[in-house]
């Protein structure tokens, strides 16, 4: 396994104007034990060319030693909308070849689906996932033709639960299709067990997002404390030095096969860049001890 980090631990920055992309890969690259660097399609500029930073941006992670372990892309499927459904797909196989620019193999696909009025009080999730994973299909039968891989997150509040997430790989039904699995919002969103959430889906993961979080029974006094289904109460943590059972679940992923990237998607908004440093040292000491 290898240890990387998301552009989404930096996003306040980003959205701030604070950081640039270019500085983010400098920092990940010369000031952190990451091998791996994850982009997100919202971070481009929106007045230049995609695939021309995209080429900035591999270029100068191959100057500070980092790989690209995954590109990935915000999608809303519309489902009850043929055009902009049609657009979703088009866009997202569109953004394959930025994805080979940055030298990854593997995409995020985001089961999101915008909903009309009249389907927002009952919206029928089985006639949503069924729509959303032939629309995943076509990416992932475009994807193939240039020996990538798809991988769909266990993402937002619609559609995010293990069962779903299982259902959607199996209609998909495509070899290079799995799940870009984020343990942690099984839990915090839907209030399921994610380590055995993790332990179901092991065999279709194709990418990996580690997020961690102190973990309290009882009402906790701040802000920063919040409660989550289970009745629990969650604070962000430096990733590795939590309660979300970080080395039980990376067992459970190296014994399903699983040697790809773990990508950091956690910091602390009052110390970004040290936190963030911090979090992958701990990843990539959990990684050793599983050797």
């Amino acid at each position: 396994m290898k240890a990387g980090v998301s552009f989404y631990c930096f996003n306040k920055m980003l959205v701030d104007g604070a950081i640039s992309v270019a500085a983010v890969i400098e920092f990940v690259g010369r000031d952190t034990e990451a091998e791996c660097i994850e982009p997100l399609s919202r971070y481009w500029d929106e007045g230049r060319d995609t695939n021309e930073q995209a080429r900035e941006a591999k270029a100068l992670c191959d100057e500070v030693g980092l790989a690209v372990s995954c590109y990935t892309l915000d999608s809303d499927f519309a489902v009850y909308d043929e055009a902009k459904h049609r657009e979703c797909i088009a866009t997202s196989i569109a953004r394959l070849e930025t994805a080979q620019i940055l030298g990854t193999d593997t995409i995020r696909l985001d089961p999101r689906t915008s909903l009309p009025p009249e389907a927002r009080d009952e919206p029928d999730l089985d006639e949503i996932i069924a729509r959303m994973a032939s629309g995943m299909a076509a990416v992932a039968d475009a994807a193939a033709e240039r020996g990538m891989t798809v991988g769909v997150e266990n993402h937002g509040r619609l559609v995010g639960r293990c069962a779903q997430i299982a259902k959607m790989v199996e209609l998909a039904d495509r070899p290079n299709y799995g799940v870009n699995i984020d343990p942690t919002n099984f839990r915090n969103v839907f209030g399921e067990d994610h380590v055995e959430a993790t332990r179901l889906l092991a065999p279709h993961v194709v990418h990996v997002h580690a997020k961690d979080f102190h973990i309290r029974r009882e009402p906790q006094e701040g802000d920063d404390w919040r409660e989550i289904p289970t009745g629990e109460w969650v604070k962000r943590a430096v990733g590795g030095s939590g309660d979300a059972q970080w080395p039980e679940m990376l067992a459970i992923l190296k014994a399903a096969g699983y040697d790809g990237t773990i990508s950091l998607e956690i910091s602390l908004p009052d110390d970004i860049q040290g936190s963030v440093a911090q979090g992958v040292a701990n990843l990539r000491r959990l990684i050793a001890s599983l050797a």
